[in-house]
């Protein structure tokens, strides 16, 4: 099995399936993770390496780049499981860099430019409030720049367009429950859950989880909820599960025990015509990102700043990664105020998305590597 095989296959063998029954007699597939430790990640990766992708089978410098980057990228991340908050960013940040070399070389769409040089991302004065801190791409070359192309990731490459550092970590689910900054603008990313049906039919159903409470509070939710979605273009045209028969009902919603909530959406597929089960997954696939192998990690992803499309998920680690490391390397006396727990109401935040960082962020890696090498 080539490399890139064996990457496909460990996507999915990780999980077990479970199947429950809703009010309707349908059945909902919630697959679920049986290990949090991603060790098997990093296993899966490091297997891949006497076995690689095909685009480095006939360049043995290619080849070298994706071996070496690829044990760099490892050794990093787990330099990081072992350090604070103080350094940790700095480890993660550049262990995705590597890691970004392995992707670009395992990459069948790139011929011969697979090398990476430079940043390819800067950032505006790092003496702002730590949300407010702006986010830029740079010229044409630099590593987030080809990486984001490769991906078919939106860049910003004016100052003028910069992204604010909140909008960037809203839109990492890891970022759920620990916001930088509060706001009724804050967009975040929501899991999706997803209704199976055996039968032909033309509706695509799926929850939106984790509204927000007030939101999910509002006595206008319809109105509310569609002014709210517009900052999620990848999902288009829906309808939802009514909390009546009257007409303009508001949506129905459940409740959660911390006061979020989520209702059920319904899309069209195929202009209404009958599609079957696979056509009904591939096109929930086109409007979630998959932000593991399972199917209970597939997010709607909001598009930030002027962009038109949301973000590549790894290359939305890459830019909050990048900007956590730039603030701890060259504004370190600012970095150590906004990690101390006892004072600063960022530190818990901070710590919180590094640690998922160290899980996540090697799943997206092993994805994405099989999906550029495919």
């Amino acid at each position: 099995m080539r490399g890139s095989g064996l990457l496909a296959s460990w996507l999915y063998s990780g999980f077990r399936q479970k199947r429950l029954a809703d009010g309707t007699g349908l059945e909902k597939h919630e697959f679920v993770s049986t290990s949090n430790d991603n060790s098997t990640t990093w296993a899966i990766l490091r297997a891949s390496r006497s076995d690689p992708p095909v685009a480095t089978l006939n360049d043995s410098e290619r080849r070298a780049t994706y071996v070496a980057a690829l044990e760099q990228s490892e050794q990093l991340f787990k330099a990081a499981s072992s350090v604070g908050s103080a350094t940790a960013p700095l480890l993660l940040y550049y262990g995705l860099s590597q890691a970004g070399r392995a992707i670009v070389a395992a990459a069948k769409s790139v011929r011969d430019d697979w090398r990476l040089m430079g940043h390819g991302i800067n950032h505006g004065p790092l003496t702002v409030a730590l949300p407010a801190v702006r986010v830029f791409a740079e010229g044409s070359r630099g590593s987030f720049v080809r990486l984001s192309n490769v991906l078919g990731s939106p860049i910003w490459d004016k100052q003028a367009d910069a992204v604010e550092l909140a909008a960037l970590w809203d839109a990492l689910p890891q970022a759920l429950d620990w916001p930088l900054r509060e706001s009724a603008d804050r967009r975040q990313a929501h899991r999706l859950e997803y209704d199976r049906y055996e039968q032909a039919l033309p509706l695509l159903t799926f929850a939106l989880c984790d509204l927000p409470t007030e939101l999910a509070a509002s006595a206008s939710l319809g109105q509310d909820l569609a002014r709210y979605l517009r900052a999620y273009p990848m999902l288009g045209a829906y309808s939802y599960v009514k909390a009546n028969d009257r007409p303009g009902a508001d949506p129905a919603v459940s409740f959660y025990a911390n006061g979020r909530g989520e209702v059920e959406l319904h899309v069209m597929v195929d202009d209404g015509r009958k599609v079957d089960e696979q056509a009904r997954r591939a096109y929930f696939e086109a409007i979630a990102a998959r932000h593991s192998g399972a199917y209970s990690s597939f997010y709607l992803v909001p598009a930030v700043g002027s962009n038109k499309h949301p973000m590549h998920p790894l290359m939305t680690w890459w830019a909050v990664l990048y900007t956590l490391s730039m603030l701890a390397r060259y504004q370190s006396a600012e970095w150590a105020t906004y990690i101390n727990v006892d004072r600063s109401p960022h530190a818990v935040p901070i710590e919180q998305l590094l640690q998922g960082a160290l899980s996540a962020v090697p799943e997206l890696i092993a994805s994405t590597i099989r999906d550029v090498s495919s």
